[in-house]
């Protein structure tokens, strides 16, 4: 059996892009995540859902949201409702080994419940189940120690290798005995595109 490999060219020159925490809501009720317009500091109510994701976006591609869904009924499942306190469901993604700092190797994600004090925000959920780094700025650079340094670098983008894709191409031993009737329809479709082609070449001059 004969091997034809095509193989799809990739540009060499890698984009840039930033690798940050991105910050994501989902308030009571809700199916999904919103990318937050704000930082952590919007008061929550009960039912509320908080995602931050370790992500590496450019201008055409957007931050990527948690891998666990805003499901506040699984988050809390089996919390009770306390006086004085609200149930915030949380999740913590930091992210894929491809965006992963030189060195640093991704924890697994946090999925929690955080029971807070009434009109807590953001960070104070974000702070009940890791230890936060922030800049003087207040823009959350490390979650749980992951990454160890950094805060919102720019880097060049992960990019996908294209991998060779096979068409196989049999012998006659392996196709079986020739026939011709599968042939003909193929003839006479290559023969009719040509004649069209020729015939708009004729009328374009």
């Amino acid at each position: 059996m004969l091997g034809l490999s095509i193989i799809t060219a990739q540009s060499a020159q890698a984009d840039k892009g930033y690798r940050y925490w991105g910050y994501f809501q989902a308030a009571a009720g809700a199916s999904n995540w919103t990318a937050a317009m704000t930082g952590p500091t919007t008061t929550l109510k009960d039912g509320d859902v908080e995602g931050w994701t370790f992500t590496a976006s450019r201008n055409d591609i957007p931050a990527t949201e948690p891998m666990a869904p805003p499901e506040f009924a699984a988050l809390c499942d089996g919390i009770a409702e306390v006086a004085g306190k609200i149930r915030v469901g949380i999740v913590v993604d930091f992210g894929g080994a491809e965006i992963a700092p030189a060195g640093e190797t991704p924890k697994e994600v946090i999925t929690d419940c955080a029971v807070v004090p009434a009109k807590s925000n953001g960070l104070a959920v974000l702070e009940s189940v890791a230890k936060v780094r922030a800049d003087k700025s207040g823009t959350i650079c490390g979650i749980g120690g992951y990454p160890a340094n950094e805060c919102g670098v720019e880097i060049d983008m992960p990019t996908v290798t294209a991998e060779p894709q096979t068409t196989a191409i049999l012998t006659d031993e392996e196709a079986g005995p020739f026939d011709k009737s599968k042939i003909l329809p193929v003839a006479l479709a290559i023969v009719l595109a040509i004649s069209i082609f020729i015939i708009i070449r004729k009328r374009k001059k």
